[in-house]
């Protein structure tokens, strides 16, 4: 190979090295770039959905119910003050947040604050199935749906403190340790009463179902029989031939008032010991009417039924176990098609029907009112599952929903 030959070859081999050089370096270059993005934590898609989920997670995991609901109430008062938020506690349990206008100039609005209220009580919590389970579509545990209305709460909280939350009215978030329908106490009694506490509108949170929409025009009573097997009883099954006669004689007393009445039994049973018949057992009962003289009337009706002895040596203890008044759907009309407007805008499917609910207590007092459901779920009878997915819709309709009922809206 001649002196020329050698200088070609030689410039030839340059190029091909430097190409070689460039694409392997490329390659390195990519590859650390793609090593970077795959160790790199994967940032949630919905992090206030998230945390949302969180606090109910840990929530439902504490026992309930329990006296004064200490404990919840407990895990309340540490996360609004993380977030220094000013907020008291009475002789009940219940929390009261009381969160001022962030606007300076109140002239062209009413005074009356909006309230947002939720249960901190749970009837389904259990020691191994409120501790809860996380799947990837689902998240699963005993009572978790009752949690998610306080989380929610604590969610519009979060909001507030950091700004995203502005109103033009001032905000009243309620967490209460009483049961709503509870006979014997009432857990509204500061907003229904007492003037100086009382809303321009309510709005109730609770867990199931998202885009569902009560129009508590339906009162309800439950009340519960329960019986027992006197001494010397000669019937074996008494006791079980008297549930049985009764929920016949509670149906067709609850006939008599036509459709205007509506009746379930909820439940029926007895319980044996020591491989004996029955010798405890107990009928429970569902009344619903938006009538209320007739509700009233048929819970008399059922009581007279319930006090007739029809069987001998059987004694039995009648009780109201929980009652929602009627609600008037006039009152709330504005509030319900703003929610509405709302579901449409998010694409969240609505439906509507007739049953009671926790904003009846206001409405048939004259304060508007609905009740917002933030996931889509099923209620199981040891554990409830609830589709992550849909908490993020849940939690910007509770917070669009605030924003036009305390601003624009509240006009």
């Amino acid at each position: 190979m001649d002196s020329l030959s050698i200088i070609k070859y030689a410039q030839e081999m340059n190029v091909l090295g430097l190409l070689k050089n460039a694409v392997q370096s490329g390659i390195n270059t990519l590859s650390g770039r793609v090593g970077t993005f795959i160790a790199r934590p994967r940032k949630p898609a919905f992090p206030l959905a998230d945390r949302l989920l969180a606090d109910a997670f840990r929530l439902g995991q504490i026992p309930s119910p329990t006296e004064r609901e200490a404990a919840r109430t407990s895990f309340v008062a540490e996360r609004l003050d993380a977030l220094h938020l000013p907020y008291t506690v009475d002789e009940a349990g219940n929390i009261l947040v009381e969160l001022n206008s962030q606007k300076e100039d109140l002239t062209d609005i009413s005074s009356e604050p909006l309230l947002v209220f939720t249960p901190l009580v749970s009837k389904r919590w259990n020691s191994l199935e409120s501790l809860g389970k996380l799947e990837l579509l689902y998240a699963k545990g005993a009572g978790l749906a009752d949690a998610l209305g306080p989380a929610a709460l604590l969610s519009l909280a979060e909001a507030y403190a950091d700004g995203r939350l502005c109103l033009e009215r001032d905000l009243y978030l309620f967490f209460s340790a009483l049961h709503f329908d509870d006979p014997f106490s009432d857990a509204f009694r500061l907003f229904t009463f007492d003037p100086r506490f009382r809303p321009a509108a309510a709005i109730g949170v609770r867990g199931f179902m998202l885009g569902f929409l009560a129009s508590h025009t339906m009162g309800s009573y439950r009340v519960e029989l329960t019986v027992s097997e006197e001494e010397g009883q000669k019937n074996p099954n008494g006791l079980v031939s008297a549930l049985i006669d009764k929920a016949r004689l509670f149906q067709k007393a609850a006939e008599s008032f036509g459709d205007d009445l509506r009746l379930y039994i909820t439940r029926i049973g007895a319980q044996s010991s020591f491989n004996r018949t029955p010798q405890e057992g107990a009928l429970e009962l569902e009344l619903e009417s938006s009538n209320g003289e007739i509700l009233e009337a048929a819970l008399e009706r059922v009581k007279a039924v319930a006090e007739t002895a029809a069987h001998e040596a059987v004694k039995g203890s009648f009780r109201v176990v929980s009652s929602v008044p009627p609600g008037d759907p006039a009152v709330s009309q504005e509030l319900t098609a703003l929610l509405l407007e709302l579901m449409k805008e998010l694409r969240i499917k609505s439906g509507e029907e007739a049953k009671p609910d926790p904003a009846s207590f206001f409405s048939a007092r004259g304060i508007a009112s609905v009740s917002v459901g933030i996931a889509l779920g099923r209620e199981g009878l040891t554990r409830d599952t609830v589709e992550i997915t849909s908490i993020e819709k849940g939690r910007q309709l509770l917070e669009r929903l605030v924003m036009e009922a305390g601003g624009q809206h509240g006009r």
